[in-house]
């Protein structure tokens, strides 16, 4: 692969400073928000407790699954739990059921946005889940304790968006993001060190793992990276504990790192040219990617990003929906369903049905939910969305939303 670098980080510099004043660039708010973690959330009241059972009826299904829609569908939920799922035909609405008129509209999964940071506040979180969105996972926050007190809190709320974790994100000293945000993070120096403060974050409740394996290049300066070694040791610990590795990587030579590593997806597209023989890696590997072009879209780097997805979803490889909520300044993110992310989306060529896949059962893959979260099957937890439309015809229907039920409450409806 050839490519020129210092042109590439000459024209990579102009478009960030394009975006951003002219004063250092600030940090961005992945930080608690202040007072949020003494605020306790607001309890749906016992008048809104939900009946024993929930019947949408009238709608046509998407499971998430990518199978045929079902149409003229029944799903039944009680418990907080998807308990029937078929045509109507094939399913008894108990007579005592409270029934949820879909209007001829489209019943689906909730939708997750698999990166986003900035989740530590009650009032973005219900954002997202009136909007549909009813899990984020938050990819990097400051190293503090109170992150996971936070997330146990709120996601005992059904008005909030479910928030998957990663905690502070996993680096070197003078590494991504310190060296560029200025932003706080969990330093290693060595793959014993990595081992250790690795298994600590994880006994503190880190629902998953971020690693930085940031060369610089798109930033036009040379920045300290995790070793191949202390990467690989990262990962080992994090899968002997049942856990997901998300690497940040922007340009082709550091994915190869991650892919060396053996991380689980990649966060963010790569910007310069993605060479085919890792495209083949990925797919070969069952490597997730989460592409965040509305990120790179925001900043000015359109460049070969849309290409690049385009060719791995080509290759059979899989793509998770996420944004990088609040992760660069000056970038105006779509807070509740990511409807640019989705446009972006469908630009590289994806289907209106592989976007919803991406959406929500390969989103709730990368967040390391997937045996209870993303699609509509008995057992699942019963996150649902219902919009007006089909958008298998009109992606855009995904923002016309009628009602959302998170934890089998409904949190959005029935007014």
């Amino acid at each position: 692969m050839k490519i020129r670098w210092p042109l590439l980080g000459l024209l990579l510099i102009l478009a960030l400073a394009a975006c951003q004043p002219v004063a250092p660039a600030p940090t961005p708010t992945w930080n608690l928000e202040p007072g949020t973690l003494t605020a306790t959330p607001t309890a749906v009241p016992q008048s809104e407790q939900q009946p024993t059972t929930l019947a949408l009826v009238n709608g046509t299904l998407i499971d998430g699954t990518g199978a045929a829609p079902v149409p003229d569908a029944v799903v039944l939920l009680r418990a907080g739990r998807i308990v029937a799922v078929g045509p109507r035909a094939a399913v008894a609405i108990p007579a005592d059921a409270q029934v949820i008129d879909a209007q001829r509209g489209t019943i689906l999964p909730g939708f997750i946005n698999a990166h986003v940071h900035g989740s530590y506040n009650e009032q973005t979180l219900a954002a997202w889940a009136q909007g549909g969105v009813t899990t984020v996972r938050d990819l990097a926050t400051s190293p503090l304790s109170s992150v996971f007190k936070f997330r146990d809190q709120v996601n005992t709320q059904p008005q909030y968006a479910r928030l998957v974790a990663a905690g502070p994100m996993v680096t070197v000293p003078g590494g991504y993001p310190i060296a560029y945000w200025g932003m706080s993070a969990l330093t290693v120096t060595s793959p014993q060190e990595a081992r250790q403060k690795v298994t600590q974050l994880l006994d503190d409740g880190a629902d998953v793992v971020k690693i930085a394996l940031e060369s610089g290049a798109i930033f036009g300066q040379k920045m300290a990276m995790l070793s191949p070694e202390e990467a690989a040791a990262i990962v080992q610990v994090a899968h002997a504990r049942g856990t997901l590795v998300s690497a940040h990587v922007s340009v082709s030579p550091d994915l190869a790192r991650a892919l060396d590593a053996g991380v689980d997806d990649i966060a963010h597209m790569v910007v310069d040219e993605l060479p085919a023989e890792l495209i083949q890696r990925l797919v070969q590997a069952d490597t997730y990617w989460v592409p965040t072009l509305e990120l790179w879209m925001g900043v000015g780097l359109r460049g070969r990003v849309v290409d690049n997805l385009r060719r791995f979803v080509a290759a059979g490889g899989k793509v998770a929906l996420g944004t990088d909520y609040q992760g660069a300044p000056n970038v105006r993110f779509d807070l509740g369903m990511p409807l640019h992310e989705i446009e972006f989306m469908q630009q590289a060529g994806m289907t209106p049905m592989q976007i919803i896949v991406a959406g929500t059962k390969n989103a709730a893959h990368v967040c390391n939910r997937g045996r209870d979260l993303g699609t509509i099957e008995v057992g699942k937890i019963a996150d649902v969305l219902v919009v007006a439309g089909d958008p298998l015809q009109d992606i855009q229907a995904l923002a016309n939303v009628g009602w959302v039920i998170h934890n089998g409450v409904v949190i959005r409806g029935g007014q």
